[in-house]
C-alpha cells in the first residue's frame, strides 16, 4: 500500500522540538520515512512493546501511526507505555468504507485544561490524521484512546469487569482498545491502583523455555498463554500426522476484536465471486482470480479494513493447506472473518484447527454448501450464524468471561432485557406470550401493558399463569395515548435494556441475544432490526422488502428494538402521542447526540391484516410494490425456526 507523507506543516510541528516518538501498529518500518519526511523519530512497535519504559525521555512529540483503526485499538491497550508530549498526533492510514470521521472526545481534564489546538484531517484516500497541541505535556495514551474510540458509538472505551492485566510484551491483542488494560513483567506483580492490584485476571506471555515460571502476586490469577508452535517447529505445513498432539482450545487463540472487526458493511447482494484464502508470495492472503484482495501477518490479526476488500465477495473457500503461519494463527483468521459474517466454505476442518474454532465454528463451517450460498437469502443466513457463533465463542467479552469462569474470577451478571409489550387485544395475549417464551440465550422479564383490557379478562390471565417467567401486569384507561401507557409500563422495568414488543409479530428465538449482541459490538443506544419480513394476512402471502443491515441508521421496525435504560430515562421516555411514539423516540435519540444501529431483519416477521388493525395504514399493494421477494403463504427465514 501506498503511504501518503504528512503534510510539511505537520512535519514541521513534528520535528520542532527535536525529539519524536513514534508507536506504530500494524504498519511496517519502511513507511515511517515515507510517512514522516525529515523527522527524526525513535519508533517501537506496540506488538512488540510491554512493560518496559519507552526509549525517548521525554519527547516532544508523539505520534501514533497505525494501518487501520482495529490496529489503533491494539496501541490503546499499551497507552500507559506511551509518553506524554506538548504535540500528539494520531495517524490512522486506512479506513473501510463504512467508517465515519474520528469524533475525538477529549477526557474532561485533558481537554478542558490543557488542550490548545486540535484538528481532523482526512489522510490519503482513506485514512485520517487527528493532531492536539497543549499547553503542558499530556500523556499521548489518552489521545489515542479518544481517537479510537471516535471511530465507534462506543461513549466507554473499555470492556466490562474482569479488569485485565497483561503480563509480558507482545499482548496488546489480548484487550484490544481497552484503556484501563495494565501491563506488568512476567513474573508480576500486578501494579497497584488506589491500593489494590489494578487487575482481576492477567493473560501472561510465553514464557522462555528454561525459564522459571513464578508469578509473584497472589491476588491475582494468572492464565498463561502460550506462542503458536510455528509448522518449523512441529513440521511442514499440511503435515497433519506431525499435528494430531497439537492441542489449540479456544481460549488459546487471540481474540476477536468486536468492536472493530464485525458485521458492519455486510453487503446483501455481492457483485463478485468467491475469493480463496491462501498462501501466496510468502504471506496469507485472500485472492480474487489472479488478485490479492489483502495481505494477512503471520500472526493471522484481520482488521477491518481487511473486512472492508472482502465485503463484495460472494463468499471465502477456505483451504487447509500451505495457509498460515501457525495453528493458532490459523484459528485467529477463520474466527477474525466468521465474526465478521463473511460467507465461508471450507474443507472439512482438520482436527488441531476445530479444537482451536470450537465446535459450533467447525460445524457451521463444513456445512455450507456453493448451491446454497449462490441465494442471497441462505447466504446471509449463514453469515448470521457464523457471527453469532464466532462472537460469541471468540470475541474479546466472549473470551475474557471465558478465562474468568476457568480461572474462578468473579464475574458480574450478563445484561438483562426487559420486554414491554402494549396491547388492546386479550386475545393476542397468549400469542404474544409464547413469542416471548421462545427467547434464548438472554435475560428476559415481560412488562405487559394491558390498554383498556382487564387483567381478569380470560385469555389475559391464562397466558400470563403459565408463563413460564417473570411477568408485570400494568392496566390503563382505553383512552390512555399509547405513549403514555408505554411509559407507565417501562417505568416498571429493571433490566439493562428496555425492549418494545409488538402483539402480532413473529420473533426467531435469537431475536433478542442478536440485539444484545449488535449492542456490545456497535456501541448504539439502540438497537434494531430491518422491516424486512411481512406477512400479508388477506391474500395469505409473505413478501421480503429490500434493506440494507448492519449499518448505522436512522430508524427501525418500530417492534422491534432495543434501547439501554440510561439512554431511555434520559430522553424521558416516549412521548405522549398516540401514534408515531417510535418514530418521535428515534428522532429525539438522534437529535440528542445518540445512534441507532440496524442489524440483520431475518428473525422478524411483521403481520399486517386488514386496514384499521394497525397503527401503520399501508394497503396491501403497497408491500406488494416494494417486495424483493414474494412467496405464498408464510415463509419465514430459517432463522425463525418451525416453533415461529
Amino acid at each position: 500500500m501506498a503511504v501518503t507523507p504528512v503534510p510539511p506543516e505537520v512535519a514541521a510541528e513534528l520535528r520542532k522540538g527535536g525529539k519524536v516518538a513514534v508507536a506504530t501498529a500494524g504498519v511496517a518500518a519502511a513507511d515511517l520515512d515515507e510517512l514522516l519526511p525529515g523527522v527524526a523519530y525513535e519508533a517501537a512497535d506496540v506488538d512488540v512493546m510491554g512493560p518496559a519504559p519507552w526509549a525517548v525521555d521525554e519527547p516532544s512529540a508523539v505520534a501514533v501511526v497505525a494501518r487501520t483503526p482495529t490496529d489503533l485499538r491494539r496501541a490503546v491497550a499499551l497507552g500507559d507505555a506511551l509518553p506524554d508530549a506538548h504535540v500528539v498526533a494520531v495517524i490512522v492510514l486506512e479506513s473501510p468504507q463504512w467508517c465515519d470521521a474520528p469524533g475525538v472526545r477529549l477526557s474532561p481534564g485533558l481537554g478542558r485544561k490543557f488542550l490548545r489546538d486540535l484538528a481532523v484531517s482526512r489522510h490519503g484516500k482513506s485514512g485520517w490524521r487527528v493532531r492536539t497541541r497543549f499547553s503542558h505535556p499530556r500523556p499521548a495514551g489518552e489521545v489515542a484512546a479518544a481517537v479510537a474510540r471516535g471511530f465507534g458509538a462506543h461513549q466507554l472505551g473499555g470492556y466490562a469487569l474482569p479488569a485485565a492485566g497483561l503480563a509480558g510484551s507482545g499482548l496488546a491483542a489480548w484487550r484490544p482498545g481497552d484503556p484501563g488494560a495494565r501491563f506488568s513483567d512476567t513474573h508480576g506483580p500486578a501494579p497497584d491502583r488506589a491500593d489494590v492490584p489494578a487487575a482481576d485476571l492477567a493473560v501472561r506471555a510465553a514464557v522462555a523455555p528454561g525459564a522459571a515460571a513464578e508469578w509473584n502476586d497472589e491476588r491475582v490469577t494468572i492464565v498463561d498463554r502460550d506462542a503458536d508452535p510455528s509448522w518449523a517447529r512441529i513440521g511442514a505445513p499440511g503435515g497433519y500426522g506431525v499435528l494430531r498432539d497439537v492441542t489449540i482450545e479456544p481460549d488459546a487463540v487471540p481474540p476477536v476484536d468486536e468492536r472493530s472487526v464485525n458485521p458492519r458493511g455486510f453487503l446483501k447482494t455481492p457483485a463478485k465471486g468467491y475469493g480463496t484464502l491462501e498462501r501466496h508470495d510468502g504471506a496469507t492472503v485472500v485472492r480474487l482470480e489472479d488478485r490479492t484482495l489483502t495481505r494477512l501477518p503471520g500472526s493471522g490479526a484481520v482488521t477491518d479494513a481487511d473486512i472492508g476488500r472482502l465485503r463484495r465477495l460472494r463468499g471465502v473457500r477456505v483451504t487447509w493447506r500451505h495457509t498460515h503461519g501457525g495453528p493458532i494463527a490459523a484459528a485467529r483468521t477463520v474466527a477474525s472473518l466468521a465474526a465478521a459474517g463473511v460467507p465461508m466454505l471450507c474443507d472439512p476442518v482438520p482436527d488441531w484447527a476445530a479444537r482451536g474454532l470450537g465446535p459450533g465454528l467447525t460445524v457451521l463451517l463444513t456445512g455450507a454448501t456453493e448451491r446454497e450460498l449462490a441465494d442471497d437469502l441462505r447466504r446471509e443466513e449463514h453469515s448470521v450464524r457464523l457471527r453469532r457463533t464466532a462472537l460469541g465463542t471468540h470475541g474479546t467479552t466472549a473470551r475474557w468471561r471465558s478465562l474468568a469462569a476457568g480461572s474462578g474470577v468473579p464475574l458480574p451478571p450478563d445484561p438483562t432485557v426487559s420486554v414491554v409489550m402494549c396491547t388492546r387485544r386479550a386475545g393476542l395475549v397468549p400469542f404474544a406470550l409464547g413469542q416471548i417464551a421462545r427467547q434464548r440465550g438472554v435475560d428476559v422479564e415481560v412488562i405487559l401493558g394491558l390498554h383498556g383490557v382487564a387483567a381478569t379478562a380470560p385469555e389475559v390471565r391464562d397466558a400470563v399463569a403459565g408463563f413460564d417467567g417473570r411477568v408485570t401486569v400494568v392496566e390503563a384507561e382505553p383512552e390512555a395515548p399509547f405513549g403514555v401507557v408505554l411509559n407507565r409500563a417501562a417505568a416498571r422495568a429493571s433490566g439493562s435494556f428496555i425492549s418494545k414488543w409488538d402483539d402480532d409479530d413473529w420473533y426467531g428465538p435469537d431475536h433478542l441475544a442478536d440485539l444484545v449482541l449488535a449492542q456490545g459490538y456497535s456501541g448504539a443506544e439502540l438497537v434494531g432490526v430491518a422491516s424486512e419480513f411481512f406477512y400479508l394476512q388477506q391474500i395469505d402471502v409473505t413478501v421480503r422488502r429490500n434493506w440494507t443491515s448492519e449499518t448505522m441508521s436512522d430508524h427501525v421496525a418500530g417492534g422491534a428494538f432495543i434501547v439501554s435504560r440510561s439512554a431511555f430515562e434520559a430522553l424521558g421516555g416516549f412521548r405522549p402521542v398516540p401514534r408515531a411514539v417510535d418514530v418521535q423516540f428515534f428522532q429525539a435519540l438522534l437529535r440528542a447526540g445518540g445512534a441507532i444501529y440496524r442489524t440483520h431483519g431475518l428473525g422478524f416477521v411483521a403481520r399486517r391484516a386488514a386496514r384499521g388493525r394497525h397503527t401503520w395504514q399501508e394497503p396491501v399493494g403497497y408491500f406488494l410494490a416494494r417486495a424483493r421477494d414474494q412467496w405464498p403463504g408464510f415463509r419465514p427465514s430459517g432463522l425463525m425456526d418451525a416453533g415461529a
